[in-house]
């Protein structure tokens, strides 16, 4: 992936699992956040963002409640995430 957002220690960057985070964050939060940061990528990074749509439709075909996962795991109401977010 190109330069997404968040640089990371050591100058990594973020990945798809991290977008996938970072987007239900923003929905936490509001959905116009999440509006605006999905907005944000598609502008500016139209391609990985395209990448990254394919690479949510593969985890949310595997685990289709992973908004519901992540959002329990943001809560605290589960310690672990159980379901495969590394799809090849």
């Amino acid at each position: 992936m190109t330069e997404i957002l968040d640089s990371f220690d050591g100058g990594l960057r973020i990945d798809n699992v991290g977008i996938l985070f970072n987007i239900y964050r923003k929905e936490k939060i509001s959905i116009e956040n999440r509006r605006k940061y999905e907005k944000y990528l598609e502008e500016t990074y139209p391609d990985d963002y395209e990448n990254f749509l394919e690479y949510k439709s593969k985890v949310k075909a595997k685990t289709p409640n992973i908004k519901e996962l992540i959002f329990n795991w943001l809560d605290g109401k589960s310690e672990i995430l159980e379901f495969k977010l590394c799809i090849v």
